[in-house]
């Protein structure tokens, strides 16, 4: 049923597509939840992104914004497909980008250094006025309205609240940790300010044929802590299978460094804003496991570990020094 499903999503996808651009899609693949690589008989190639029901067309209008915004920039990023690119079907809004042709970038210190650049790089672009303006920060998978740290770490709180009266007594403790954890969290929104990616991870850089990196994905982008998203990146570069890597750590820092040192309150900081993403992630998957008769015990993978923020926070913070 969810193949049919699936496939009866797809094909209206290409129909609303050929409708509303007067093109033939050749043919459709999806890439991830709600993206999909479109081919067209004229040889040219297409990233349809679907977003949620629930996220508004002004976010998706602002996400085109951005993307025109940064093609005069020079930045390196998916350019918008069409003067027009942003369509509705079934209320959900539409952003037709050009496919990037190249390769996922891997762990290498080249590659980690080149990221850590970029984000750099795009943390010194000028932010005036308009939809860049707009605040940043929260990964869209969790809060679709975009918004700073707080939202979502407010929608890490969303997540707790809606199983709290499934939660066993023996279980409650960990169930008032996490809910302590998001109480106590640091939303950086008094340090400086930037116009910032939400979620600058390995998975959302490519390298292309002429080996040069360049950043995707940019729903939700705008203005917001900058310490906030370089943290997304540390943490998310920095583990590896059985722990962490001082060297990813180190390759990271040397990019950013190259273009922003950060000032000594924002590596007093560092750590706190490394606590979010894992949190939220965390409040997730222990709803979704309370949600199936799970019961989590705190050792889990994903369980926050503060132990293991405030150490690579640390080697992020030696590295900037240096």
């Amino acid at each position: 049923m969810h193949d049919v499903q699936a496939t009866a999503r797809e094909g209206y996808l290409r129909t609303h597509l050929e409708e509303r651009y007067d093109v033939h899609v050749e043919n459709l693949q999806r890439l991830d939840k709600g993206v999909y690589s479109i081919n067209l008989r004229d040889g040219r190639r297409w990233v349809a992104r679907v977003f949620p029901a629930g996220r508004s067309i002004a976010q998706v209008e602002g996400d085109a914004a951005i993307l025109w915004f940064l093609e005069q920039q020079g930045f390196p990023a998916e350019r918008c497909a069409d003067a027009n690119p942003i369509t509705v079907l079934y209320g959900r809004g539409i952003l037709v980008t050009d496919f990037i042709a190249g390769s996922s970038a891997d762990s290498s210190k080249l590659s980690l250094s080149a990221l850590g650049a970029l984000l750099g790089r795009l943390n010194l672009v000028p932010v005036e006025d308009g939809a860049i303006t707009r605040e940043a920060g929260a990964l869209h998978h969790y809060a679709q309205n975009g918004g700073g740290p707080q939202n979502e770490l407010i929608a890490a709180s969303a997540f707790l609240a809606e199983i709290e009266d499934r939660i066993p007594a023996q279980n409650r403790s960990l169930y008032e940790f996490l809910q302590k954890q998001i109480t106590d969290a640091d939303t950086c929104h008094d340090l400086p300010q930037a116009l910032i990616h939400p979620d600058p991870v390995l998975k959302n850089i490519l390298i292309t044929e002429n080996n040069n990196p360049v950043l995707i994905d940019w729903t939700g982008t705008g203005r917001g802590p900058r310490l906030a998203s370089l943290a997304v990146l540390i943490w998310s570069c920095a583990l590896q299978k059985g722990g962490w890597s001082s060297r990813r750590i180190d390759a990271v820092v040397a990019g950013y460094r190259s273009h922003i040192r950060l000032e000594e309150r924002e590596l007093v900081r560092l750590a706190g804003a490394m606590r979010i993403r894992p949190l939220t992630f965390a409040c997730w998957r222990y709803r979704s496991a309370i949600i199936s008769e799970r019961l989590p015990d705190g050792t889990e993978w994903w369980w926050p570990s503060d132990e293991l923020t405030q150490a690579i926070a640390a080697r992020a913070c030696a590295a900037f020094q240096k």
